[in-house]
């Protein structure tokens, strides 16, 4: 059965995508995602260690494999926190597939963890997927305890739990090497949607459960380097994969990293500070650095800036 496409897209690019899809007269959705420069550009800020850029780039693909139905407004976080080396590592999804993240490390215990195992990383601890969905809309967060030995299977746990539905997950990873100089990670999720009660059914449960179980095995047959090969249409992946049911894809979702501070943002964070423990922070140069942990830059405001916030001066006790 050929491709069938509603408001998708044919064009590169091949890399920083989410692609929903559907297998044709089932109750199964999938995304599948590949991500290049916006692993090189978050994980391309920080120094961190092999195995904690891993974690985290495993863990942007898990956010963006569940981010596909954003609002406008919204934002997904994903955050794994525990007792170990690494104390927590969290990922943004915001609407119009704008992706930030970062770790914060203990890199003195982290020298004597087993690097490998996430679990090792960050001990015990919990995920938490929270969904803000902006406006008026309520908040809405899930929380399950971390067991595994990746973000994967930790993910695998959340659903299972929280969602209470049937999924299938893959995720591939490339780290930078001798053949390339670039990250690469790609993920592939299939879902089974429960059936709402009340509506005429194309096919029986038996015939909806041989879709899910065939579905399964097509989806293992997809290799890592198809996962990650830029050269290979995210259409045509899924046609290789899942023809022989039919699939429909929908409108793919372009990726880029980026941060929702601003000089702007920060002023006005600062403004609902009291001025003069403002003037107390200033440094010998008469100076104040604002960090941002996700993309790791920093502003800076000087004695004038903080007075100008305020729209009047404050005299200098020196």
């Amino acid at each position: 059965m050929p491709l069938q496409t509603q408001n998708s897209e044919s064009e590169k690019p091949y890399s920083d995508f989410i692609q929903p899809f559907l297998i044709d007269h089932s109750s199964i959705r999938g995304r599948l995602v590949r991500v290049g420069k916006v692993l090189d550009d978050i994980l391309g800020a920080h120094n961190y260690p092999l195995a904690v850029s891993s974690h985290l780039a495993e863990q942007i693909v898990i956010a963006c494999l569940l981010s596909a139905t954003l609002d406008k407004d919204g934002i997904l976080t994903v955050q794994t926190k525990g007792d170990g080396a690494v104390r927590f590592i969290v990922v943004d999804v915001m609407a119009g597939g704008i992706i930030r993240g970062y770790a914060e490390v203990d890199k003195a215990r982290l020298k004597k963890a087993n690097k490998q195992k996430l679990s090792d990383l960050l001990g015990k601890g919990y995920l938490a997927v929270t969904l803000d969905a902006g406006g008026s809309k309520e908040r809405y967060q899930s929380v399950v305890e971390l067991a595994g030995d990746s973000i994967s299977e930790v993910f695998k746990g959340y659903f299972l739990r929280s969602q209470q539905g049937e999924i299938a997950v893959h995720v591939a990873l490339r780290a930078p090497g001798k053949t390339s100089t670039h990250w690469l990670a790609g993920g592939i999720i299939i879902e089974r949607m429960p059936v709402e009660g009340g509506k005429q059914k194309e096919v029986t449960k038996e015939e909806q459960d041989e879709i899910w179980e065939r579905t399964k095995i097509f989806m293992r047959t997809l290799k890592d380097n198809e996962m990650l090969g830029e050269d290979i249409t995210p259409q045509n992946l899924l046609y290789r994969l899942f023809n022989e049911d039919g699939v429909w894809v929908y409108k793919l979702q372009h990726l880029k990293a980026g941060c929702r501070c601003s000089r702007a943002r920060i002023r006005n964070v600062l403004k609902t500070l009291p001025k003069e423990e403002l003037l107390q922070s200033l440094d010998k140069d008469g100076k104040m650095s604002v960090h941002c942990q996700f993309c790791n830059k920093r502003e800076s405001f000087s004695r004038a800036d903080i007075n100008r916030l305020y729209r009047k001066t404050v005299k200098s006790n020196a």
